[in-house]
């Protein structure tokens, strides 16, 4: 019986949605009687649940259900979530969860661009497989094998709590690849074999605050005619290496954050007995602030800088990985390194959700739940990276300014269409993947 009356509650909710009618102030303050979770057919109720701050026996608050059904989102394991509050018994609110889950196991092939680049010899391919909630926990086993541009594999497993109400955490990784150096002191990139390992362990504080402790070992081979590049004069590297990490984050949504904090702080250091000895640090913080309703700015603050003889290979550069729209290929190189970001995000088509099971009765419930939208972007961004030892910061700041269309798709989440124009008014247009920061 319950389960039926829950079942009517989750239809009424959609159709509310649908309508866009939904009207849960009478509700507010009420006592929240029970909660039920539908949907999940391999997610257990206990890794939804714990993302919730609303509890039974709790007063029903609809700014922090709205937070919760953000909150399950951003575990990655659903397309979509609605959180339904219906009428119970003796003036009390029962909520029902309702969600619609993403594929979770299967094997894929591999195709990407490096170093978001789109030139055709920059792209690999392989085959990669991935378990995405393992006995539904959560668990992560992810193995990926890739030739053409940095060719290489990698295996890792991530279990995001355990230990209970010590709520612990752990991933481990190994890794071999072949990269191609950034250094800008050579003509020509030069190819460094890596191979090591990686185990995180970690804390989770709360809802919103994380601390690690991390320790690798990284084996690098570089071509002879370059070993002038390290100060050992060695073509082999041994390094091991420990660090700490903090970091607080009540983004609203990570794929498109509208609202909240992120915060990231680090240091790590890395030893061998080349003496090839260097530590690095590393301040990231963003702001997101509601402007107007879905009208929102977003910031970004990033401050990396390191201690020792810096190697090529862990200096920071721009042009990369990071990259300043309006000069987005444009390269920079240190052992020191800032970026401000600056983004006012705007709704144009708001998120809605896609049925295709007609079309595609193979992926089922797969093929439901779909997220499309479009939203727009203005930015600015600025950046510079220098060596420790230069008198001054660069003067010459790689800058850009421009305009973009950010278009909301499901397990891409997020393709970015743009166009950026830089100090000397030059433009460029820019597609990437992924919210910028």
């Amino acid at each position: 019986m319950t389960i039926t009356l829950f079942y009517c509650w989750a239809a009424v909710g959609r159709a509310q949605a649908a309508n866009n009618v939904q009207d849960y102030s009478i509700y507010q303050g009420k006592i929240v009687s029970k909660i039920i979770v539908l949907g999940n057919d391999k997610t257990r109720d206990v890794v939804i649940l714990r993302e919730m701050k609303t509890t039974v026996n709790a007063p029903f608050d609809m700014n922090r259900v709205e937070e919760d059904r953000k909150r399950i989102l951003n575990l990655a394991l659903f397309t979509r979530v609605e959180i339904y509050p219906a009428k119970d018994e003796d003036d009390k609110v029962g909520l029902v969860v309702v969600v619609a889950e993403r594929w979770h196991f299967l094997p894929y092939p591999l195709l990407f661009r490096n170093e978001r680049a789109w030139e055709l010899e920059k792209w690999s391919y392989g085959v990669g497989f991935i378990h995405n909630n393992i006995r539904g926990l959560n668990n992560k086993l992810l193995a990926e094998l890739w030739f053409g541009y940095n060719p290489g594999g990698t295996a890792s497993y991530l279990n995001p709590w355990f230990g209970g109400e010590r709520q612990l955490y752990y991933k481990a990784g190994l890794y071999s690849m072949t990269i191609k150096s950034k250094t800008l002191q050579t003509r020509q990139r030069f190819n460094e074999f890596h191979r090591g390992f990686t185990y995180t362990f970690g804390k989770r504080w709360g809802y919103h605050t994380y601390s690690t402790v991390a320790a690798g070992y990284d084996y690098i081979e570089i071509p002879r005619e370059y070993s002038y590049l390290l100060s050992s004069g060695q073509v082999h590297q041994h390094i091991p290496s420990i660090g700490v990490g903090f970091q607080y984050d009540t983004r609203d949504l990570q794929e498109y954050p509208r609202n909240g904090w992120w915060m990231s702080y680090g240091i790590t250091g890395f030893f061998n007995p080349q003496l090839v000895e260097h530590q690095l640090f590393s301040a990231d913080v963003r702001r997101y602030v509601r402007l107007y309703k879905d009208v929102s700015l977003a910031l970004r603050l990033n401050i990396d800088l390191s201690r020792g003889d810096t190697p090529f290979y862990s200096r920071y550069y721009l042009g990369y990985s990071e990259r300043m729209r309006g000069q987005f290929y444009d390269a920079m190189e240190g052992d020191s390194r800032s970026i401000f970001m600056a983004e006012i995000r705007f709704p144009i088509v708001p998120i809605h959700y896609i049925d295709l099971d007609g079309g595609a009765p193979l992926f089922g419930q797969y093929a439901n739940d779909l997220p499309f939208g479009i939203s727009g972007g203005i930015f600015y961004d600025t950046g510079a990276a220098w060596f420790k030892d230069d008198s001054n910061m660069p003067a010459d700041f790689l800058s850009g300014v421009g305009i973009g269309l950010h278009f909301h798709l499901p397990y891409i989440e997020l393709l970015r269409i743009e166009y950026g124009i830089d100090p000397h008014r030059h433009g460029q247009f820019i597609i990437d993947t992924r919210v910028a920061f």
